[in-house]
C-alpha cells in the first residue's frame, strides 16, 4: 500500500516527494510542521521520533475492517513483513530479482515496498475499539498452528527429493534468518471473541 513520510531536520518537519522531469526521478522535500503531521495520522508525534512513515491507506483499511469486527464479532489477521520498534524508520525498498535495487531505478520493473511498524498497527487498532490484539513471529505462530506436524505427515511417504524439498520450503517459513522473524502475524478482535490459536 502507498506510503507517506516524513523527517525532521534542524527541528522542522519536512514531507517527502518524488519529482519527475523528463521521465527522470529525485526526491525533494517540502517543510510542513507537527501539528499538520499529527492531524493526518491521528496520534501525537513522541519527542524521539525524527522520521514518520505510513500508509493513509493501510488506516483507512483497519478502519473498515474494525467496524465489520465489532459488529459480526470476528477477527482480523496481518500477516506481513514488519518490525515493533516503537521508533519509526525508513523502510521503503525496492527489489528487483529478490535483490535490493535503487529505488528510482527500473521504476516499472521492480517490487516497491515497506515494512510495516506493527507497534503503530497496534496502537492504531486499539483506537478503533478492538481490544484483544496479539502479535507473535510468523515463526512462532505456525509452529503453534502445527507446521512442523503437518509437514511430517505429508512427507510421511515421499521419495527422499520431495521430503527435502519439503524441508526447505519449511525452513525458509519458519527460519529465524529468514521469514521466520522477519514476518510478524498480528490478530485483533473484540473482548467478545476469545480466539487465540496460533499465540
Amino acid at each position: 500500500m502507498p506510503i507517506k513520510q516524513f523527517l525532521k531536520k534542524n527541528n522542522k518537519w519536512f514531507e517527502k516527494y518524488i519529482y519527475c522531469k523528463n521521465k527522470h526521478l529525485r526526491f525533494f522535500e517540502k517543510e510542513t510542521n507537527s501539528k499538520f503531521i499529527e492531524k493526518i495520522i491521528k496520534q501525537k508525534i513522541t519527542k524521539n521520533q525524527n522520521f514518520i512513515e505510513y500508509s493513509p491507506l493501510a488506516f483507512e483499511k483497519l478502519n473498515i475492517i474494525s467496524k465489520i469486527i465489532k459488529n459480526q464479532n470476528g477477527g482480523m489477521l496481518i500477516i506481513d513483513y514488519g518490525y515493533e520498534d516503537e521508533k519509526m524508520i525508513n523502510s521503503l525498498q525496492s527489489i528487483k530479482k529478490h535483490k535490493k535495487n535503487y529505488l528510482l531505478e527500473n521504476v516499472y520493473h521492480s517490487d516497491i515496498t515497506h515494512l510495516i511498524n506493527f507497534k503503530i498497527f497496534k496502537k492504531k487498532i486499539k483506537k478503533l475499539k478492538l481490544d484483544s490484539i496479539m502479535i507473535t513471529s510468523q515463526r512462532e505462530f505456525l509452529i503453534k498452528m502445527g507446521i512442523l506436524e503437518r509437514a511430517e505427515i505429508i512427507s510421511k511417504n515421499l521419495p527422499f527429493s520431495k521430503k527435502t524439498d519439503i524441508y526447505f520450503r519449511l525452513k525458509r517459513l519458519i527460519d529465524k534468518k529468514q521469514m521466520g522473524s522477519l514476518f510478524k502475524v498480528l490478530f485483533a478482535t473484540n473482548k467478545k471473541n476469545n480466539f487465540s490459536l496460533g499465540f
